[in-house]
């Protein structure tokens, strides 16, 4: 887009709406409220969602009490906590986050909205819940349950 042509947007008060990722009301739904394990991957018999999902369904204990949702991004469908979101588009999705369908891609979203790690291979719990706790809004919800940082 030309720099007039964004000038006329934004006097308009359209730019707002150009400017808005696909994928806002997912982050906005959720932000400040719960952490964000985003797994992209391009089928679902791929060995590194096997994978991730086994870790994941070892550690539901943890990512209860990190108040994490899980994000699947398969193809052409998105599930949020195993549940399909057929209101959610995969495609913009991985535009968002600079995915492409063919990789297999785990990104965690903190609470702010941030992203705090990508990695194109299955995390472990370890690494997962050791980087959640490091954040700072872990260590303030830690602090405030009286739980060891």
């Amino acid at each position: 887009m030309r720099r007039r042509e964004l000038l006329a947007l934004a006097g308009s008060g359209l730019l707002a709406m150009v400017a808005t990722p696909a994928s806002a009301g997912l982050l906005d739904k959720y932000r400040w409220k719960r952490r964000l394990l985003l797994v992209f991957a391009p089928v679902k018999p791929h060995p590194n969602l096997v994978v991730q999902r086994q870790r994941l369904k070892d550690a539901t204990a943890g990512l209860k009490e990190r108040e994490m949702t899980v994000v699947e991004v398969i193809q052409d469908s998105v599930f949020i906590d195993g549940k399909i979101a057929i209101e959610m588009n995969a495609k913009a999705l991985r535009k968002e986050f600079g995915t492409s369908i063919i990789e297999f891609t785990v990104i965690l979203i903190g609470k702010d909205g941030k992203e705090s790690l990508r990695r194109d291979k299955a995390l472990t719990a370890d690494e997962l819940f050791q980087t959640v706790d490091a954040m700072p809004v872990r260590q303030q919800e830690m602090r405030q349950r009286g739980q060891k940082t």
